[in-house]
Order: structure tokens, then sequence, then C-alpha cells
């Protein structure tokens, strides 16, 4: 009895659910909701707000039960790697039972779905929100918006707008009736996602349980998409799709489901490159590929100047695409390569402003060129690797990489396929990373718990501690050292030598990997 009591009490499922329902219950303290909302009213939100001592409590609550579900996410990758058997039906009930909690939680992380509340009612206010920020509307502060965007053009597509003023609208004058629609369209979108990560990885003959374990499990997503309801959830739906259509030879669909994406974050232009690759055909000259192009651009921004032009706001969204450039974060390469140039113009009493603005406008041109490389190759790589590899470069180059922009890769890596070893190592340990960077974003305090710099350096040290200490704790786990780490680097690239004297001497084409 003892023996399955201590097994069920560490079993992934368990420890994930008491992850996820500490969040739930640590979020009506600290979690996001509008200065004017009639939920702060409540006697239970209203008592735990109003006393520091608690409010400090949920702030530490949050954050362990944010830790212990990355543990537990951990843990499930373990056991699922011990008893392949199963692995499929466990991440997907294991999955469900730790969203459950989160899609009820106060929002946290992240401030977006009252931005969705209030550019849909920039919408049935007859604005455009290329043109007017969220602060044109009366009452605007009083919905929850964060002030840094309040003047803000939007930088989300003509389909997510129609989807924001329909929600509202339905909503009546709810904000929260609004934001808990706007998240049930996310969750929605997860699903799918995981669906069609499930179809593609049968398709391509690669292991279902890791990518859903990656896709759908993955507190990254569970942070981003279920408690902070990105629409980022239904631009990856839609994009991921496509790309199944594409591949089952439904090129039509497979634009229209892309168009849709990019209508919702113009981003998801990467993949229209793609469609045009797979549908020239494996035997495709530049020529053909070339024409496909042209007809996949001609129909999709045929349906976005349509759509455009039904809501009476054209193709704004193409001069409004950086708007979310506006802001830097310090752990984006570009950014911190930016500060060191600016830094060091500093030291000498120069202006550093101008230099590291260069590094940046370098990086989006080495972006442009990755980008390109990608899509115009001939080398045999495969089309899904070309779209993780150009989301991955567009992501890396960025001075701004929100968490829920790491999904974006991950998930599209997951559905390419990686390969036990170095490259699922890498994916772990980034999961990690961003998951912990969600659990550090701010919280719905009061002053007087925000000024406490004490309570600040011990949030921090903990949310960073916890981190470094499971990214190790993954690495001994699973034998990681940096000798091994380099010797696995040679035989990459050992590999990938003897793959090109293969060609070289004759042998034919290798066949396309569905890993990495």
């Amino acid at each position: 009895m003892k023996s399955i009591l201590r097994r069920e009490l560490g079993s992934p499922l368990l420890l994930g659910l008491v992850g996820s329902l500490f969040i739930a219950l640590g979020s009506l303290a600290v979690g996001w909701l509008g200065p004017g909302s009639n939920v702060r009213g409540w006697p239970i939100i209203q008592s735990l707000r109003g006393n520091d001592l608690l409010v400090h409590i949920s702030t530490f609550v949050v954050i362990g039960a944010g830790l212990l579900l990355v543990i537990a996410w951990l843990k499930l990758g373990s056991a699922m790697r011990r008893n392949p058997a199963d692995a499929l039906k466990r991440v997907v009930v294991t999955s469900v039972v730790w969203a459950l909690p989160l899609a009820v939680a106060v929002p946290l992380y992240s401030r977006d779905l009252f931005a969705y509340v209030g550019q849909g009612r920039l919408m049935a206010g007859g604005f455009n929100p290329y043109v007017d920020g969220i602060s044109a509307i009366q009452g605007w502060f009083n919905i929850g918006v964060d002030p840094m965007w309040a003047n803000a053009k939007t930088p989300y597509g003509p389909v997510y707008l129609a989807i924001e003023e329909a929600t509202v609208t339905i909503s009546g004058n709810s904000p929260i009736v609004a934001v808990a629609l706007f998240r049930l369209i996310a969750i929605v979108s997860a699903l799918a996602i995981a669906f069609y990560a499930y179809r593609l990885a049968r398709m391509r003959q690669i292991d279902p349980g890791k990518v859903l374990w990656l896709v759908l499990a993955s507190p990254v997503v569970m942070f981003n998409f279920v408690v902070a309801g990105h629409n980022d959830a239904l631009m990856l739906a839609l994009l991921i799709a496509g790309m199944y259509h594409a591949l089952r030879r439904h090129p039509i669909i497979a634009i229209l489901l892309v168009t849709a994406s990019v209508g919702v974050k113009p981003i998801a232009v990467l993949a229209l490159p793609i469609i045009g690759i797979i549908w020239a055909g494996q035997n495709r000259t530049l020529r053909s590929t070339v024409k496909y192009w042209v007809v996949t651009v001609v129909i999709s921004g045929a349906v976005l100047g349509a759509l455009g032009f039904a809501l009476g706001i054209g193709f704004g969204w193409v001069l409004t695409l950086a708007t979310p450039g506006s802001v830097s974060h310090w752990y984006a390469p570009v950014n911190i390569l930016a500060i060191s140039v600016g830094g060091a113009f500093g030291a000498f009493g120069l202006d550093g402003e101008m230099p590291a603005n260069i590094v940046k406008f370098v990086a989006i041109g080495a972006m442009v060129v990755v980008v390109a490389w990608v899509m115009l190759t001939k080398r045999n790589l495969d089309p899904l690797m070309r779209l993780a590899l150009a989301f991955t470069a567009t992501v890396i180059l960025s001075p701004v990489i929100h968490p829920w922009y790491a999904a974006w890769c991950i998930i599209l890596f997951a559905i390419v396929g990686i390969r036990e070893g170095l490259a699922t190592h890498l994916a772990v340990s980034a999961s990690i990373f961003f998951a912990c960077v969600s659990i550090a974003e701010g919280m719905d305090i009061s002053d007087a718990v925000q000024g406490d710099i004490l309570g600040y350096v011990i949030r921090t040290v903990f949310i960073t501690g916890g981190g470094i200490a499971l990214i190790i704790a993954y690495c001994i786990h699973e034998e990681l050292s940096v000798k091994l780490i380099v010797q696995r680097i040679r035989s990459y690239r050992e590999r990938r030598t003897i793959e090109k004297l293969h060609r070289a001497a004759g042998g034919g084409s290798v066949k396309p990997r569905t890993s990495v």
C-alpha cells in the first residue's frame, strides 16, 4: 500500500495537477484584473488582495507552483520513455488534467487578453486599430490594458480583428466574459495544434507521443496559451493545419488556412513560400517554384485584401509590424549585443544609442538574408524544416523574444521531428528557460508589495535559481556533460561530411531527414 501511495504521489499527472491548482488559487490574489472590474468586489478576491501578507504569499505560491508544473513535465517525459507503449494516451490525459484548473485561472503571465478586448471595442466603435490606439475608446484603462500599449497600433491581421469585434459584441459590455471567450479560442486552438501535430507525426512516421509532449503538455504552451490566452495559439493552429493539407496535396485549402493564419499574426507569411515549394513537387526548378509562389501570393493577397476592404481597414497591418519591436528583452541575443556595443561606446564618452540601433538593423538584415537562403536554397531540405528554420531565424535575430515566440520554434521543430540526444536536450532546456521567463512576468500586485525590494529580490532569486537548478538536474539525469556535447557535435559534423562525400561521389541524393 505504501509503495502504491508513494508512486501515485510522485506521478507526473498528480504533481502537475497540484501545480495547476495552486497556480489557479494564487491567481485569485495576483492574477490580472481590470481596475474597473466588478470581480475585484467579490469577497474572496477583496479579502486576498486587501492583505499584503497574503499577496506576498500568493506570489511565491504562483512561482513555486509553476516550477512544480515544469518538474512534472520533465517527469512525464521520463516516464514516457520508460514505457512507450502507453505514452500517447498518457500525455493526452495528463495534459487535459493539467489544463483544466489553468483554464479557469485569473489571467497571468501577460495582459494581452485585455488588449484583445480593447481592440474589439475599437472595431465595434468604428475606429481603425491600424490608426487609433486603444486609448481612443472611453474607459480603456478600466479594462486592464497595459498602459505601455495604450497608444500603440495593433500588429494583428484583419482575421483576428474581426474575431475581436465579434467576441466583444457577443459578450455585451462585460470584459470578463470577453476575456473568457478569448481564452477559450486559445485553448481550442491549442487542441487544434495538438490534433494536426499528431496527424503530421503519423504521416511522417514520427513518435506522436513525443511530439505531443513538446506541443501539448509543454509548460510553455500551458502558461502562454492556456493561462495567458495568446492569439499565437490560433495563428499556429491555422498554420500547422495548412502545412498538413499542403503535404496532403490540397494546395488551395493550405493557402486559405495559412492566409487565415497571416490574418491573425502576419509573421505567418513565412509559411506561404513553403506551400509553393511543396506544390512544385520534388523535381521542382526555380522557375516552377516561382510560378507557384506567385499563385500562392496572389490568392492570399486577394483574400486578405477583400477582408480588409470589407472591414474598412485595408492593409494597415503591413505598416504596424514593428509595434512589438518597440520593447527589448534582456535575454534576446541581438539585444545583448546591442547593449554591449552601446555600453562600449558610452564608456568612451560617446553616444551609444546609434551603434546599438545599427546592431539591431544589421540583425534584421541578417534575418532577411537567412530566411531568403532557407527559402531559395536547392539543398535537399525538408519543407517543414525550412519553415522551422525561418521562424527560428526570425526569433533569434530579433531584439524581442517573448516566451510565446519561443513556442513557435519549439512546436515547429517538434512536428519536423526532434531526434533523441542533443536536439531533444536543447528543446527541453529551451522549454525550461522560457517557462521560467513566463513565470517571471509581472503580477497584478499592490504598490506596497511591488515596491518591496526584498520581496522582489527573493522572487527573482527563487525563479532564477529554480530554472538553473532544473536545467542542471535535467542534464545530470540525462548524463550530459560538456565533453559529451562536444563529442555529439563532432559526430554530427562527421556524419554530414560523409553524406556530402557520398553525394559528390555520385551516390545519389540522400533521402530528406524528417528529424533534427
